[in-house]
């Protein structure tokens, strides 16, 4: 069984990073395939309460909660926004050094439009088979479904490797193997406001790609 790698740990919060491919937990609709949370659960022989969680195509840190009341304050803290969630992506093309985008999404399965902000700082710009890719930090100050996913899509810089808003011909020769293909996003960082000692905590993962 593949080793998950626990990043951090106190008496009420745990942090560990979940490879791409895996949903963060049991999905209600298929009881029979274990997620993130309960193989996590039993490589460490605990029980684990989830507080959030992020889509199965993206990698990186997903926090759960050691006990019912820690978890009734993570989640508190997350409902509320006051958790601020880092994420690091490779985008197609050349974006600015940086940029913050205000677009309104649709709320899921629903004509709602819900107000929507993402920044992102450029990290780098690399070439790959004549074509630009950058690397970008990013900041989504607003939690709407698939967020980041559709926010770099609606600029015109798809994230690499994202199979519902992208384009696979816009990334074609940025994977060496069909191995190495997934969605260039991870989950890189989390801060808050802990919720038992309100002391400031930053919780961050190395990133996998």
């Amino acid at each position: 069984m593949t080793k998950f790698k626990v990043v951090y740990r106190d008496a009420s919060i745990l942090g560990a990073h979940k490879p791409s491919g895996l949903a963060t937990y049991r999905e209600s609709r298929n009881d029979h395939a274990d997620g993130f949370k309960e193989l996590l659960e039993e490589q460490l022989t605990q029980r684990l309460f989830p507080v959030h969680r992020i889509d199965a195509d993206t990698s990186g840190l997903v926090l759960f909660a050691l006990d019912s009341r820690a978890a009734a304050g993570m989640t508190r803290l997350f409902k509320e926004q006051q958790v601020d969630k880092y994420y690091m992506a490779w985008c197609v093309g050349e974006l600015p050094r940086e940029g913050s985008i205000n677009k309104g999404l649709k709320k899921n399965k629903t004509e709602q439009v819900e107000s929507a902000r993402t920044d992102y700082e450029r990290v780098k710009v690399q070439r790959i088979s004549g074509k630009s890719f950058s690397l970008v930090h990013v900041f989504p100050f607003t939690g709407r479904f698939h967020q980041i996913r559709r926010h770099f899509e609606m600029i015109g810089h798809p994230l690499v490797g994202d199979p519902l808003y992208g384009n696979s011909e816009e990334w074609k020769g940025y994977f060496q193997s069909e191995d190495e293909k997934r969605l260039m996003l991870l989950a890189e960082s989390v801060e808050f406001m802990h919720p038992f000692t309100r002391k400031p905590i930053r919780i961050k993962t190395k990133p996998d790609f």
